[in-house]
Order: C-alpha cells, then sequence, then structure tokens
C-alpha cells in the first residue's frame, strides 16, 4: 500500500513539474519569487552553506563538506537538476558561522542551508524551512566523575552553549524556571566546547542530543561522558533553511524532500550515517530514528510547522 502511494505521490509531482517548466517560470522574470530558481537555472550554479563542526551532520573531511545533511543536500540538488532538466548543476559550497547563517540567507549570499537547522517561529520570519529531515531534543552533557543527574546540580556553575542557537534560549527557560543561578557562556566551535568539558573548565554543555553524542564519539573516550535524562526542550524539527519568497525554488524543493523521504533511499541514507561505522574514525552512532521522523516517512502530506 505504501508503494502505491510513494508512486502516486511521485507521478503527481513529475506532473506539477512539467507543467511548471511549460508554463516557462524559468524565463527571466522581474517576480520576486523567480529569481532564485531562474538564477540556478540560467548558472547552473546552487550556492550552499555548511559548517564543519556539527558531526555527523555536517563537517569537514579531505577539505570538503561531509555529513548527513550534507548528503541530503547532495540528492537534492541531483534531483532539482533533474527536474529542472539541467545538464549540470554545480555546488558553491561556502563555510558559514552559526551566527551569521541565517543573514547569509537573507541577504542572498547562500541558496540554501546545508545545516542541521531547528525551525522556530521567529526565524520562521526571515528564512523558508524545508520539509523536516530530523527531529531533535535539547540536552546537556556532562563527566560522568561528576554525577550530575539533575540539572539543579549545576547551580552556580559555568554551563557551555553555542551562540546563535536556539539551545541558548533553552538553558536560559531551565535557569528561570529552575531559579537556578547559571552562567552561561556562549561560544561558537562544538569541538572547543568539548574540549573544555573534557579537561573540566566546564561541567556541562547545552546542545541538540544527537550533536552531543557525535561529540562524545569523536572524543576516543565516550564511556567517561553522559547525556542528560532530562530534556530542556521537546523533539523539534530541523530542516533546510531557504530564502524567503522564493515560492517556485521552496516548492520544488520541499516536494523533493518529501519524495526522498517516503523512499527506500532515504531509509539507506539515515542507516549509514547513524547505524553504520563513519570512516575514517569507524564510529557508530546506533541512534534510532525518532517516532516524528518514521510518520513523515509514512505520510505523503507535507510538515505544518
Amino acid at each position: 500500500m505504501r508503494f502505491i502511494t510513494t508512486h502516486l505521490y511521485q507521478t503527481l509531482f513529475s506532473l506539477a513539474v512539467a507543467i511548471f517548466l511549460s508554463t516557462g517560470l524559468l524565463a527571466p522574470s522581474n517576480s520576486r519569487a523567480d529569481d532564485l530558481l531562474t538564477r540556478i537555472a540560467q548558472t547552473r550554479t546552487i550556492t550552499l552553506s555548511y559548517q564543519a563542526d556539527v558531526f555527523p551532520f555536517s563537517y569537514v573531511e579531505g577539505n570538503k563538506p561531509r555529513g548527513f545533511s550534507i548528503e541530503i543536500c547532495n540528492r537534492l540538488v541531483d534531483m532539482l537538476k533533474q527536474e529542472l532538466q539541467l545538464a549540470t548543476l554545480k555546488i558553491k559550497w561556502v563555510p558559514v558561522a552559526t551566527a551569521t547563517q541565517f543573514l547569509t540567507i537573507e541577504n542572498k549570499t547562500i541558496d540554501m542551508g546545508c545545516i542541521p537547522t531547528v525551525y522556530t517561529a521567529e526565524r520562521q520570519k526571515i528564512v523558508t524551512f524545508s520539509e523536516p529531515y530530523f527531529f531533535s531534543a535539547t540536552r546537556y552533557v556532562s563527566r560522568k566523575e561528576d554525577r550530575i543527574s539533575d540539572i539543579s546540580e549545576l547551580n552556580g556553575h559555568t554551563v557551555l552553549v553555542k551562540s546563535g542557537t536556539v539551545f541558548v534560549r533553552h538553558i536560559q527557560q531551565a535557569n528561570s524556571e529552575h531559579q537556578l543561578s547559571l552562567n552561561i557562556d556562549l561560544g561558537t566551535d562544538n569541538i572547543k566546547a568539548f574540549s573544555a568539558l573534557e579537561s573540566g573548565q566546564t561541567p556541562a554543555i547545552v546542545s541538540s542530543d544527537v550533536l552531543l553524542l557525535g561529540q562524545i564519539a569523536l572524543s576516543g573516550h565516550p564511556q567517561a561522558f553522559a547525556i542528560s535524562a532530562d530534556t530542556l526542550s521537546p523533539r523539534l524539527p530541523i530542516g533546510m533553511p531557504m530564502q524567503k519568497d522564493n515560492d517556485d525554488f521552496a516548492g520544488l524543493i520541499n516536494h523533493s524532500m518529501k519524495r526522498l523521504l517516503l523512499s527506500k533511499e532515504f531509509i539507506d541514507i539515515y542507516n549509514k550515517w547513524f547505524f553504520e561505522p563513519i570512516m575514517p574514525q569507524g564510529i557508530t552512532l546506533n541512534w534510532p530514528m525518532s517516532p516524528e521522523l518514521k510518520q513523515s516517512l509514512t505520510s505523503t502530506a507535507l510538515y505544518s510547522y
């Protein structure tokens, strides 16, 4: 039954793209909504952003971006090239900082971000989000030797959190709700933050649970760290941020993402990054799909933010 549903969805999508192409929407236009897709079609180039410190989603290996998000972006570009009937579509990769990732999309330096980006209503005002391809909650990580079993035990201590992320707001809310006296130190690099945790400079780091798992795995001694059982947020949707007011481009990306989510290929990509050894370190994360993501893999409906 799922095969039939997926097949029908892909057929309808291909028909919609054919209509899109036949109506001449790729021709030069004064409409702002068509600018991005027109430029991509004419230049045969799309500009994507990445970061080097969000393993296993986006990191650098051999001077090239790699990761779960990067592979999904590469696949979306392949699908976009096919749907736009382009012989080639070059990717221009641009590294960006978390603090400026939305600015680079808003000022049109970047066409789409390939960084795991949590949806918020505030962010939706300046960028458009793709269909979510992951869901994650905010937690904190500490050293097991410190025996921190509850956030109240961090009272009066300094915790690290990456500037420009939703995790800042989550730890601020926890600080207020639990009437703690946390010193919230804003950092700019996940790898440096984890080094501070390892050396004992800070007792805890606040971030996405799966990103914390990635940093623990990279440390070489994962048995020394523990991710908190309590969460600072529910599981939140993660998507690709895109430029606002380019509905044609966003529509193609969203429908391509949904096609990918409904396919066995997405499951293979997920398993590659979360259940198989990630080379060259040979790290295996063993991170199961969330119920929310599983639901997305069985529904043809676009996600309602």
